[in-house]
């Protein structure tokens, strides 16, 4: 588990022991994704547990398209009361990394609550290809400028960007191939299409526990506690390179402190619980619980980290 400080503020501890009244009705948790998918099931995950700990339910209300900003726009005009949050992930960073792409400030319209895990941006090939590890695919894609391009997800998505990523701190120079959805970009993959591939860690470890696929690297600062065999792009010697993306909550802007103090709180305590931990690992996520202040900052170096990715690379949004 990777592991992380839940402290809070004084100030905040205090102002929560002296007002108990929240919450005295049901909450809204907005999911900014479609059923099903991982957001989603992070989202119903935590909504159980926080209606069981807080004695009001937690209504999950799906809200899906552009990206996540749609559910973000949605609650951006919320009251602040602490009865409408937003579940999302770090597409929401990304998105609010293209200039002119959103409505809203990432920072300023919202306030960070806190985060229940993270999931592993992993980097696979072709078996075909001939490459087992980093250093060998940079070394051929070098040699070989223009000829090979790597797969994501989709246009302008985290998976998308830590490619890019992977071409300005390695100084290579591969296209991108921007599929509608994981499983076509795996399923090109195997075929020796698009034999390079951004996906995330639970789409493709059967396709890598097959033999169908070869997984190469994680895009973790350290090694997964779940898979500690997989090195990561960081070993072969690009040591800022990270792109792990959370999964959180977040309210908007002047949200209430004892509703986000409480919710803080309560989602540091179901990560920390055996049961809930193990859930989220069973579906390829690592649980992490992170202090108002640290999501904060963590959202900080996401801006900065992909705002600089898509100037230098010259992504365009779609």
């Amino acid at each position: 588990m990777v592991a992380a400080s839940m402290a809070l503020s004084a100030p905040w501890t205090q102002w929560a022991r002296a007002e108990t009244t929240w919450p005295v009705k049901p909450i809204r948790m907005i999911v900014a994704a479609a059923p099903g998918g991982g957001t989603d099931v992070v989202g119903r995950l935590i909504a159980q547990r926080l209606g069981d700990r807080l004695g009001q339910p937690v209504i999950v209300e799906n809200r899906g398209g552009a990206g996540g900003s749609v559910a973000a726009e949605f609650v951006a005009r919320a009251p602040a009361d602490g009865y409408t949050v937003l579940m999302t992930n770090d597409q929401f960073t990304v998105q609010a990394s293209f200039v002119g792409k959103v409505s809203y400030d990432a920072l300023r319209d919202f306030t960070p609550v806190g985060i229940v895990g993270r999931t592993a941006i992993v980097l696979g090939v072709s078996p075909a290809l001939g490459v087992s590890s980093v250093a060998e695919l940079v070394a051929l894609v070098r040699a070989n400028p223009r000829k090979y391009a790597f797969s994501s997800c989709g246009n302008g998505t985290p998976l998308h960007l830590a490619g890019e990523l992977l071409n300005l701190t390695a100084g290579i120079d591969m296209a991108h191939v921007g599929y509608r959805g994981c499983a076509p970009a795996l399923v090109d993959a195997v075929s020796g299409q698009v034999p390079i591939f951004f996906n995330m860690l639970g789409n493709a470890m059967p396709y890598e526990r097959s033999g169908k696929l070869k997984l190469i690297a994680v895009a973790t600062s350290q090694r997964l506690s779940g898979s500690p065999a997989l090195p990561t792009i960081a070993e072969a010697g690009y040591s800022d390179f990270e792109a792990f993306p959370w999964y959180g909550l977040l309210g908007p802007a002047g949200m209430a402190r004892e509703a986000v103090v409480r919710l803080n709180g309560e989602m540091a305590a179901a990560v920390a619980n055996a049961e809930f931990a193990d859930r989220l690992r069973n579906v390829f996520f690592e649980p992490v619980a992170l202090s108002t202040d640290a999501f904060a900052e963590t959202m900080r170096r996401d801006l900065a980290r992909w705002g600089r990715v898509v100037r230098d690379a010259q992504v365009k949004a779609e």
